[in-house]
């Protein structure tokens, strides 16, 4: 009876250790990964012009002026935000959009060709982005969308992994819901928009982050497309104002750069407390199948 006491408890305490160890691990690595975005911050306190300062954990003068050079800037940083919001919330939306109904055709339709041309969108992403951006350019001039917001948009709304990400997670939606549906008379906009969608909720706010950060973050193409300054996204324009601050183009001001940085990361953190639930539990949803 002892013996199998003793077991027990050096049992429980090595599960402890464990769950410590593992505690620990992800405590380092949030440490690590959140590091650079913490100096990131101290540093839009420092002014830093030139040579790159010293990491500091915590600035010795701290100062609002990067923040207030960069509100009161002749540049137009507040159309800038805007832009960036404008661009990066349409191609969300009409990605997702875009996604999910092709996700739900490639995942329970049947029609010809059917393997093949999800085989052709899923070649796709083996292509590096810059392999397509002369034949792209060409296409949108053609149109006459260069300098446009919808020059920059309507290439990324199809975008090959959010529709092959929505298939996956549409399969797993029961051919029985929708069978039923239609036994209802239910047409197949009310079985996409009333069954099949409810279903795949956390897939979608995971995919609208992720297209969010990703049209948030692009900097080519928005370089190529907008040529007005009023136009510029928060990525283009901080580029050119950071050096403009700076009094020439070898010279960078860190300290604005930061501050500038501090200010384009907001919303992207606010998105993602926002929707966090979904976040996760999007993730997740396909490890606990079975």
């Amino acid at each position: 009876m002892q013996k199998m006491e003793l077991l027990s408890l050096k049992g429980k305490r090595a599960e402890r250790l464990s769950t410590g160890v593992q505690y620990l691990f992800i405590i380092l690595a949030a440490l690590f990964f959140l590091m650079p975005l913490y100096f990131m911050l101290i540093g839009s306190f420092r002014e830093m012009i030139g040579a790159m300062a010293t990491p500091q954990l915590l600035p010795k003068n701290p100062t609002l002026k990067n923040y207030f050079d960069l509100i009161n800037s002749s540049f137009p940083v507040g159309k800038w935000m805007f832009s960036s919001i404008f661009i990066s919330t349409v191609t969300t939306v009409l990605a997702v959009l875009i996604s999910c109904m092709m996700g739900y055709v490639f995942a329970k339709k049947s029609f010809p060709g059917k393997k093949w041309i999800f085989l052709l969108v899923i070649t796709t992403m083996m292509l590096p982005k810059q392999a397509s951006l002369i034949p792209l350019f060409l296409t949108v001039k053609e149109l006459g969308l260069v300098n446009s917001y919808w020059g920059v948009i309507l290439p990324m709304i199809s975008w090959p992994y959010g529709i092959f990400m929505m298939r996956q997670f549409m399969q797993e939606v029961p051919n029985e819901l929708i069978e039923y549906a239609q036994v209802e008379g239910a047409g197949e906009i009310r079985i996409f928009t009333h069954v099949v969608m409810p279903l795949v909720k956390p897939s979608i706010a995971t995919l609208a982050i992720i297209m969010f950060l990703q049209s948030w973050g692009d900097f080519m193409w928005q370089l190529i497309i907008l040529k007005r300054q009023d136009m510029w996204t928060m990525n283009v324009g901080l580029s050119v104002l950071i050096r403009n601050a700076s009094g020439g183009a070898s010279i960078i001001n860190y300290g604005l750069a930061m501050a500038g940085g501090c200010i384009a990361a907001l919303p992207i953190v606010m998105l993602f407390l926002a929707f966090q639930k979904y976040f996760i539990k999007g993730v997740t949803l396909g490890a606990v199948k079975g």
